[in-house]
């Protein structure tokens, strides 16, 4: 294995991760670019290993005006799991986030990535189980969890 490389993604890259992790990622539209979007690949020399991908998204009202880092994806590839590369990628995120004055910095998952939950915890992230019915086309909408951090000025 030669040494994990993160580097931004590039939007015309996204096939390559289709290819490797699923047709979710253009279903769900998981990677975003753009000003206040972050798209992040951990490569293997050439192949990808993993990514997370984050964009901006307000907060509920009264605090609509408000606005926090949302972690959209993670995945990493089943061979290279536990081996930082997830944590390593949220570190980056979150210096992106802070960069940008982010105070926050949440994500939500479903609860069959709960070997994920000792990472969160292990990263400084509160944990609140919840119900989240965020694909309208689903008839069950899935039960996971938030994640969420404050970001130290």
């Amino acid at each position: 294995m030669a040494e994990i490389i993160f580097r931004e993604v590039e939007p015309d890259e996204v096939k390559i991760f289709v290819r490797k992790f699923g047709k979710y990622i253009e279903y769900y539209n998981c990677f975003h670019f753009g000003e206040d979007c972050y798209s992040l690949a951990a490569y293997d020399g050439s192949e990808p290993v993993g990514f997370i991908s984050i964009y901006t998204k307000a907060l509920i009202p009264p605090l609509a005006d408000k606005t926090d880092a949302y972690i959209d994806a993670i995945e990493v590839d089943t061979y290279y799991q536990r081996r930082g590369i997830a944590s390593k990628m949220i570190e980056l995120s979150e210096h992106w986030a802070k960069e940008r004055g982010y105070r926050q910095i949440r994500a939500w998952s479903s609860d069959d990535k709960i070997k994920a939950i000792n990472m969160w915890y292990a990263l400084g992230y509160c944990l609140c189980p919840a119900t989240e019915g965020f694909r309208p086309h689903d008839s069950n909408p899935p039960i996971g969890y938030y994640v969420a951090k404050i970001l130290s000025p």
